[in-house]
Parts: C-alpha cells; sequence; structure tokens
C-alpha cells in the first residue's frame, strides 16, 4: 500500500508561482533562525519548480498555436527523417561488423572475431534496437556515449576493422538528431502535470520537516514552527478565500507575490 505525504496533510493545490514565492520566504526565515535542512530544502525546490514554471510557459505557448503551425509540422517530419538516418546508420555499423565474421575461421581468425564482438559489445551491449526503439531524447543521450567512445577508447580498434566510415557517419548524424530535436518541441500537458504535483509534494515535505524539526507543542519550537509555515498558512489561507467566493485562485508573480490576471498566468489546464 502506497502512503503518501498528502494523505496525512491537508493543503491546497499551490499554483507554481505560489509554491515558488512560498519557498522563497521560508528561505529568509530559515536563514534567519537559522534552520540549514529546511533551507536546503527550500532551495532545492525553488530549483525543481523553476523548471515547472519554464514547462508551464512552453506549454501555454503551444497551447495558443492552436493547430500545428506549417513549421512544427516541418519540424517533426525533419525529426522523424533524421531518426530513420541515424537509426539506419546504427544498424549499417552493427551490419558491417556481422559482414566481418561472415566466414571468419574460428582458429585463424580468433583476433578479428575476438575484435568484433569486442567492439559492438561495448556500444551495443543491449542490441541496436534497444537503441533504435527508445524514445528520442533517450537514443540521443545512447548515440552520443557511443560517439564518445567511437571516437576515444575504440578509435584504434574502429580504424583497425575498417570501420571508420560508418563511425563518422553516425558521428553526423547524431550532430544533426541533436539540433533537429532541440527545434521540436513534443512537451506534452502530462509532463507539466507531473512537474506540479512533483513542486506541490515539495510543499508538503517542507511542511514535515519543519514539524520534525520544532516538534514540541509549546515554547521556542511552537515559535520556530509558527513563523516558518506562516508563508504556508497565508498562501493557503488566500487560495481559499478564492475558492470560497467561487473563483480559481491566480498564480502570483514569483518574486514579488503580486496576483496575475488571468490572461498573464504561465498556463492553463490541459484539458
Amino acid at each position: 500500500m502506497d502512503i503518501n505525504l498528502s494523505d496525512f496533510l491537508v493543503l491546497l493545490l499551490f499554483p507554481t508561482g505560489r509554491r515558488i514565492f512560498t519557498f522563497y520566504r521560508v528561505i529568509d526565515l530559515a536563514k534567519a533562525l537559522p534552520a540549514p535542512a529546511i533551507e536546503a530544502l527550500a532551495v532545492e525546490a525553488i530549483a525543481a519548480d523553476e523548471k515547472t514554471f519554464a514547462l508551464e510557459q512552453r506549454w501555454a505557448t503551444k497551447r495558443k498555436s492552436g493547430k500545428a503551425s506549417a513549421k512544427q509540422l516541418r519540424d517533426q517530419k525533419a525529426l522523424q527523417r533524421a531518426d530513420i538516418q541515424l537509426d539506419n546508420a546504427l544498424s549499417g555499423l552493427r551490419n558491417a561488423g556481422e559482414a566481418l565474421l561472415k566466414g571468419a575461421d574460428e582458429i585463424e581468425d580468433q583476433e578479428l572475431i575476438q575484435d568484433v564482438e569486442s567492439l559492438l559489445h561495448a556500444i551495443f551491449p543491449h542490441g541496436v534496437a534497444a537503441i533504435t526503439n527508445a524514445p528520442c531524447d533517450v537514443e540521443l543521450v545512447a548515440v552520443k556515449a557511443i560517439v564518445g567512445k567511437l571516437q576515444g577508447e575504440l578509435a584504434p580498434l574502429v580504424q583497425k576493422l575498417g570501420l571508420d566510415v560508418h563511425a563518422a557517419r553516425i558521428a553526423k548524424l547524431a550532430q544533426k538528431y541533436d539540433e533537429v530535436l532541440k527545434s521540436t518541441d513534443d512537451l506534452d500537458f502530462g509532463a507539466v502535470k507531473a512537474a506540479r504535483a512533483a513542486g506541490q509534494n515539495y510543499l508538503l515535505r517542507i511542511v514535515v520537516k519543519v514539524l520534525g524539526t520544532y516538534d514540541e507543542p509549546t515554547g521556542d519550537h511552537a515559535e520556530k514552527r509558527a513563523k516558518l509555515l506562516a508563508p504556508v498558512v497565508k498562501q493557503n489561507e488566500a487560495i481559499r478565500q478564492h475558492i470560497r467566493a467561487r473563483r480559481s485562485a491566480p498564480d502570483v508573480d514569483p518574486k514579488t507575490g503580486e496576483e496575475q490576471a488571468p490572461e498573464e498566468e504561465a498556463a492553463g489546464d490541459g484539458g
């Protein structure tokens, strides 16, 4: 059975800007006490939610564009072409290596067999399909690692086996693939939603950290607990007031805390 912090803590869902603003306030208070563990967690939370904020900006831009633009369609086609070319180049290197083994004598050509098998295992330990069938970003990371090996520790072996052309082609296509992938925004709302959930979990973790650090019911602990949690309580109550008025709570500027008009908010829901 999964047990989550949200099963025990009741906090309203904070928009990303409100979370970041809250985290900054907690950092200021934690520095003043000092409470280094709480400060460090809030710093980590801001770093994560700033990425969430950037994702929301991308998502908002994508939603405003409505249907895919002509450029987006061209980018998708270019990515598909680059993906096919890179997959073929990887398979081509594997096939060229295996071709060297055809007709090889197990006794007389032991060195050749060992060299080819060593090379192929080093760059395709789980087979070519494990790379070519992976998501684009995962494939790119794997191919960059392969290029590094082909141009580094495996370079003498590549030259010895006469596979220089294949290695050079993979390096060239990997660079092209990287450039095309960067120009193609395949962001979906699932990624935005997951990032928001992670940010809300950071908020809960900070509350738990404060409660666990200053757990005595009265005295110095109670005073410090109230001080550190005040920014969370304030934003939670502000959101509650909007809900009571039957309005959705607008986000705020993460630096100033000023509420944003609906058209200024970073992103809407995914529908």
